[in-house]
């Protein structure tokens, strides 16, 4: 079974994607890496950070110093950590910089995979040629024709073996999401994003 750390490996909601977290996952010698969040605060700091509001204000509106005293860590922190596993990157700021995102991630030589629910955002990275993994998070897949990216993620209720098969013929690589419990995960050939009640 395969499987990445949804927001690293942590018990309580108020742990999740935070820098313990985070390299508890990372330091699981039977998973394949972590998943984790990406906004932008006010004063352009990348942070790891599922929510849009952080104390009642927007993520965008809130400078870092303000979040820091609260432990949320800076992507840059997790950059840092020597690894080859998986850092799977979710972005959340849909109107974030690409080019200071790719200038931040291209200083450290780390197994990437970058995806969001905004199939734009994706797209204004393809396009810029990086040898990043890329993907869209996506409840529906709608036309696998015209899937020109590297992995596609899906809710897990909806994987069926057909799915499966076309995207594996297209060399496309499924991870899944959503995961109530251990026998959800029927599927041996895909990566499964999963919190830590799954496995333990």
């Amino acid at each position: 079974m395969k499987y990445i750390w949804h927001r690293g490996f942590h018990t309580k909601r108020k742990e999740e994607n935070k820098m313990p977290a985070l390299l508890k996952g990372l330091n699981d010698a039977n998973s394949l890496g972590i998943e984790t969040d990406i906004r932008v605060t006010k004063d352009q700091v990348f942070v790891l950070y599922h929510d849009p509001l952080f104390k009642g204000k927007l993520i965008n509106n809130t400078l870092y110093k303000e979040m820091k005293k609260e432990g949320i860590p800076k992507l840059s922190e997790l950059l840092a950590i020597e690894t080859d596993k998986i850092l799977l990157l979710e972005i959340k700021d849909f109107n974030l910089n690409v080019n200071s995102l790719l200038k931040l991630l291209n200083k450290h030589n780390r197994n990437i995979y970058l995806m969001s629910f905004n199939n734009k955002i994706i797209e204004k990275i393809y396009q810029k040629n990086t040898h990043y993994k890329l993907g869209i998070l996506n409840y529906v897949f709608n036309s696998e024709t015209d899937y020109h990216y590297d992995f596609i993620c899906l809710l897990n209720d909806l994987i069926t073996p057909n799915m499966i098969l076309s995207f594996q013929k297209l060399g496309i690589e499924i991870f899944s999401y959503g995961i109530r419990n251990k026998e959800s995960m029927k599927y041996s050939n895909l990566t499964y994003i999963v919190n830590n009640e799954i496995i333990s």
